[in-house]
């Protein structure tokens, strides 16, 4: 197989379309050229074109991959599911076909750099998600759980990071209540104020407790 022609892009001058035997094989940047020492009419084996496109599939997937995290932090799963919607959708734009065996391989060399350079973290992403929860949309464990379940990360991070975070409960419970009702009373009769906070993920020995301490206040 040949190299039958090198074309530089029209949108990025960086960039240089590969055709091997006249047909369009992949998008290539000068550095993979310079990698690979490549030239027009220069002979390459089958192995060698595709340790040319994984080289620039790592990099453009890799880059592509920061880019989604510079928006805001994400967890290794959601990561992963974008990687793989990216792969769905750059087909024959990116690269013309490709083994899942060889996509597979690129989605764990790009997950392994961003956890080497801690890009993803997910005990932090989760710290980072209960405190903000707390701070601006107080919820209870259990909802909290859910969201973060959803996300992709792990029980045990999850519930290594809500015993060492969350911290009081109950006092969650109250602020969210305060915020909506302010200084309304509430008894076991108020289904309305109740499944609120039910919907709000506070369990009922929380809530229990909480009618108990307002109605003792009463007296």
């Amino acid at each position: 197989m040949k190299i039958t022609s090198l074309e530089s892009q029209k949108r990025d001058s960086s960039r240089l379309n590969m055709y091997i035997d006249d047909k369009f094989f992949c998008g290539i940047s000068l550095n993979v050229v310079a990698q690979f020492g490549l030239y027009q009419g220069k002979e390459l084996s089958e192995i060698e074109l595709n340790e040319i496109l994984t080289s620039e599939l790592r990099t453009r997937f890799f880059d592509r991959a920061v880019s989604y995290l510079v928006r805001s932090p994400k967890t290794e799963f959601q990561v992963r599911r974008y990687l793989r919607d990216l792969a769905f959708k750059k087909k024959g734009k990116w690269f013309e076909d490709i083994s899942k065996e060889d996509i597979s391989d690129i989605e764990e060399f790009v997950i392994k750099k961003l956890l080497e350079y801690e890009y993803i973290n997910d005990e932090k992403y989760t710290q980072m998600f209960v405190e903000s929860r707390i701070k601006n949309k107080p919820r209870g464990k259990n909802i909290l759980y859910g969201e973060l379940i959803s996300k992709g990360v792990s029980k045990d991070i999850i519930e290594k990071v809500l015993e060492e975070t969350l911290g009081d409960e109950y006092s969650i419970l109250v602020a969210t209540y305060r915020k909506r009702f302010k200084e309304e009373k509430i008894t076991f009769e108020d289904r309305k104020k109740i499944d609120f906070l039910r919907r709000k993920g506070f369990n009922w020995d929380l809530i229990e407790k909480f009618i108990n301490d307002e109605s003792s206040k009463q007296e």
